[in-house]
């Protein structure tokens, strides 16, 4: 029963996280633009264009399992003042599963409002170069204090998995 209410937890979370974080987009657009339409292409929702998708999907699993095992390995080690579910008696779906779902629970609302929203109004009040750098700090200033609890090492481990994907950046765009 445990691993039941550890999944619903999360997917209760994941959609709670998602709806918290599009409530200020969503209310921007909806006064600046008198409608619905649009919003969801307005914080970067889209099918891009010309993509490598194999590359992509590669890359991007291959940096989300690194950052996912670096973090549950700084949680269960004990280097960080967060708290981890007991998934001691979780089958291998059911943990797989769980993971996912820890890892998406802010990610994707973090995205939709830090990248889709906060980005956008910064590069077009500021340029490319200094809105995203002030974007950056934005977004990273919560992830290195959870709470007050976050250690040295859970920080160093986060900037190492940020270092990961900036580098999918700069060789998927230049």
């Amino acid at each position: 029963m445990n691993e039941i209410n550890a999944l619903i937890n999360e997917i209760s979370g994941t959609i709670l996280n998602i709806l918290l974080f599009s409530i200020i987009p969503f209310i921007w657009y909806l006064i600046r633009e008198k409608t619905v339409k649009g919003f969801v292409y307005s914080i970067g929702i889209y099918k891009p264009h010309k993509i490598n998708l194999v590359m992509t999907i590669f890359v991007i699993t291959t940096v989300y399992l690194i950052t996912l095992s670096t973090n549950v390995l700084v949680i269960k080690l004990g280097y960080s003042g967060r708290s981890i579910v007991d998934t001691h008696d979780f089958t291998r779906i059911t943990f797989f599963i769980y993971l996912l779902l820890y890892g998406l629970k802010t990610g994707i609302a973090e995205e939709i409002f830090f990248r889709g929203f906060v980005a956008k109004k910064l590069i077009k009040k500021l340029g490319f170069s200094k809105g995203n750098v002030a974007q950056a700090l934005v977004f990273a200033l919560p992830h290195f204090v959870t709470l007050g609890s976050a250690s040295l090492v859970d920080i160093i481990v986060r900037i190492i998995n940020a270092f990961f994907f900036r580098i999918y950046i700069w060789i998927y765009y230049g």
